[in-house]
């Protein structure tokens, strides 16, 4: 029998190995970026306000990067150094709300002389996020400014220092963000051994090339048992709901849709019944409100596997614990990707 792949509005790709490998890339690739605008003060010895308006980008873990373009207005002062230039900043902590720190560094040409100014500083802040795409904070950071950019370790007299505390405004996607599906906490299962999906597979009819690629596919997904919940996460550090089914299925060459919406209408309409579930359809629930807003892989045994608020975890459509029947009554669609 030969493989069939369904799907009734889109084309589900099969890809190669090499373009397997590219799409597995670029499932990981998503990560938290957006643009930011600042506003702070100098104490103590200067009168400086400083503007910034920036790109931010997560790095690895905790850690981001920016640039942006920097303007320090030091016009009122009896020696104004008013400059205009751009800085780089490292911070941690800083896409996620909460406390944070961050560093920069920057290089500005000076609009009396035109000569170049380096400026360097360091501090904390706390961001309160306000809608799941903006943030505002406030912060506190010890800056030097190093006059012809001699270097911070060669400081000279001519050399300002000074506390600044500003306010800043970010706009984007943030590490964490909205929260996963609440529902009771329910017992742990052991999940069926790929052997045993494989058979469970040819056995309801399904072809043999389908039914070793569907039991790679969900072996794939149990996998990631134990991995942090992230909205919007598609890799090894968090997965939502939809990012861990688009992740197992790239990893073997099948590129589905991001969201769960989308997911759910790939493939070919299955039952949402028990009976009728094979291992690796897609399970769709109705959590907060009308529609699919939840996605789960159905793995065999009356299990499936989803990233929730307890991260990666396999749950029950057949227990009769709180949490399985909570799933139970959701389950509102379900679309078999391989036949």
């Amino acid at each position: 029998m030969m493989l069939r792949i369904h799907s009734p509005k889109h084309r589900v790709l099969a890809l190669n190995a090499m373009a397997a490998a590219t799409v597995a890339a670029s499932a990981q690739a998503q990560t938290a970026e957006g643009f930011d605008l600042s506003y702070g003060r100098w104490y103590v010895d200067s009168t400086a306000i400083t503007y910034a308006v920036g790109y931010y980008r997560k790095l690895f873990g905790p850690l981001d990067w920016g640039i942006a373009l920097d303007h320090l207005d030091d016009s009122r002062s009896l020696d104004p150094r008013t400059l205009t230039g751009l800085e780089v900043s490292l911070g941690m902590g800083r896409l996620q709300g909460g406390f944070y720190a961050t560093a920069t560094a920057g290089l500005g040409m000076r609009q009396a002389d035109h000569n170049l100014d380096a400026h360097w500083s360091a501090g904390l802040g706390y961001g309160l996020r306000l809608l799941p795409f903006l943030m505002v904070g406030v912060e506190t950071r010890y800056r030097v400014e190093d006059r012809w950019a001699r270097g911070f370790w060669n400081l000279q007299p001519d050399d300002r220092k000074a506390l600044s505390v500003g306010l800043r405004v970010a706009a984007g996607e943030f590490l964490t963000s909205r929260r996963p599906p609440r529902r009771p906490a329910g017992p742990q299962f052991d999940p069926p051994s790929e052997g045993e999906i494989e058979s469970a597979l040819k056995s309801s009819g399904a072809s043999d090339e389908a039914a070793t690629l569907a039991a790679r596919v969900v072996n794939t997904a149990l996998d990631a048992m134990g991995t942090p919940y992230r909205w919007g996460g598609t890799d090894d550090n968090g997965f939502d709901c939809s990012g861990l089914i688009q992740y197992a299925y790239a990893q073997h060459g099948i590129l589905l849709p991001r969201v769960s919406r989308d997911q759910i209408r790939m493939g070919v309409p299955v039952e949402p019944r028990l009976e009728a579930l094979r291992p690796g359809d897609i399970l769709g629930f109705s959590v907060e409100r009308a529609g699919v807003t939840h996605v789960g892989l159905y793995v065999g045994n009356g299990q499936f596997i989803h990233s929730a608020s307890g991260g990666v975890k396999l749950s029950s459509l057949t227990a009769a614990d709180p949490d399985s029947r909570w799933w139970q009554t959701r389950l509102v669609a379900a679309r078999r990707i391989l036949q």
